[in-house]
């Protein structure tokens, strides 16, 4: 493939503005940013323009709002968050009052607009109408620095903006996520095992299918679990069940051992009554819940297991949490696989984990990253990009041609 085009090769930007798409859709509570590990990414790109005298102006987008104005999903906090890890006063400019205070900007300043979901124009499924929202701003940046890796479905900030200009660049971010994650993609080493977690399962269906194609071992937890545990037959009590998705998950299964893929599923659970971070522990030594009990981690002899796989892996990809991974009670499972990835697994096994939910199980439970070969920004991007599907935001950032 063509050598990626990076912000590697700008030199000097004095009185240069650079548009720089990065991604801001981090978690919020309370007005405070819970998780700025994305941030603290994005931070690194902006202080390398910052270095050589550029006037950055940063554009994202946060939650899916509905086309208009939503206090809770204002970039507000995430500005703030973001000047403390640059030690810098951020400037805050709405995208159709934006121009004079681009225009205006001087050297080493940061501006962020507001959040560009607020205008239906950055997901219209019109090229043209899209295009319009972005315009002055292609007109007011002399570069386009794309560094939002997570953010890979079509919009004007993405697609159009980047048209805008003769070569648009890739971030440190967006650099660093390609390369490890090209390691994953092309330099496989057997045994693969992946390590398959989250909520829902409609959101995993492709990975799954990639990796059946890939991996040797499959080892899945989280609520996306019960799906398949009833899909073999297995009663899971009140376990969420993605019904619609049972036809699905028995065809995942079939073609898994047709291809001599081990798909290894929780032979015991820690459940609850209730769903609530109050409900009381029971552990369910079956695999089997009984009725009235909801599965909410993996039990004791499925995280054994499930670590006894991982150890003799050389390859390890992990997505999603195994449990409630939020609830004291419920984030053992998460805890110990994710720790076990990145403490004792073979010493030159290549170790990758992404998504939100991930990074914020590793956050939640002290699980240190640096353990790790690469700890991916984006969850669906990831997986997306290690089983070759179309990026075209990313397909822009090479040479045309």
């Amino acid at each position: 493939m063509a050598k990626l085009n990076t912000i590697d090769s700008l030199k000097n930007l004095s009185e240069k503005t650079v548009i720089v798409r990065g991604d801001l859709d981090v978690p919020v509570k309370n007005g405070e940013v819970t998780s700025n590990y994305r941030l603290s990414k994005l931070a690194v790109t902006i202080r390398h323009l910052l270095q050589l005298n550029a006037r950055v102006v940063v554009l994202g987008h946060k939650g899916r709002p509905d086309s208009e104005f939503q206090d809770d999903l204002s970039l507000m906090p995430v500005r703030f968050e973001l000047g403390k890890l640059l030690g810098m006063h951020i400037k805050f400019a709405h995208l159709p009052n934006s121009r004079n205070s681009i225009r205006y900007m001087e050297d080493s300043e940061v501006l962020m607009l507001e959040n560009l979901r607020f205008y239906p124009e950055e997901t219209s499924k019109n090229s043209k109408t899209r295009a319009g929202l972005i315009a002055e701003l292609g007109e007011l940046g002399d570069y386009y620095v794309n560094d939002a890796f997570a953010t890979y479905r079509k919009g004007a900030s993405t697609i159009e903006l980047a048209k805008m200009f003769d070569k648009p660049l890739a971030g440190v971010q967006m650099k660093h996520e390609i390369a490890k994650l090209d390691v994953l993609k092309n330099e496989i080493k057997s045994p693969y095992v992946a390590v398959i977690g989250g909520a829902k399962m409609d959101t995993k269906i492709d990975i799954l299918k990639y990796l059946i194609k890939k991996a040797d071992v499959i080892l899945l937890g989280g609520a996306m679990a019960y799906t398949f545990l009833s899909a073999q037959g297995i009663e899971v009590g009140d376990s969420k069940v993605e019904k619609d998705q049972i036809k699905e998950a028995k065809a995942i299964l079939k073609e898994a051992k047709a291809k001599g893929v081990e798909i290894l599923l929780p032979v015991d659970h820690i459940a609850g009554k209730e769903f609530s971070p109050d409900t009381n522990k029971v552990e369910v030594d079956t695999q089997h819940i009984p009725a009235g009990l909801i599965g909410l981690d993996i039990g004791e002899r499925t995280i054994a297991n499930y670590l006894e796989t991982i150890k003799g892996a050389k390859t390890i990809l992990w997505n999603g949490p195994m449990g409630v991974f939020e609830w004291e009670n419920f984030g053992r499972g998460t805890e110990a696989i994710g720790e076990f990835i990145g403490l004792s697994a073979s010493d030159d096994a290549y170790k990758v984990a992404g998504g939100g939910d991930t990074i914020a199980a590793m956050e939640t439970w002290k699980i240190n990253m640096k353990n790790y070969d690469h700890v991916s920004t984006g969850g669906g991007a990831m997986m997306k990009y290690i089983a070759g599907q179309k990026m075209p935001a990313i397909e822009l950032l090479y040479p045309s041609k």
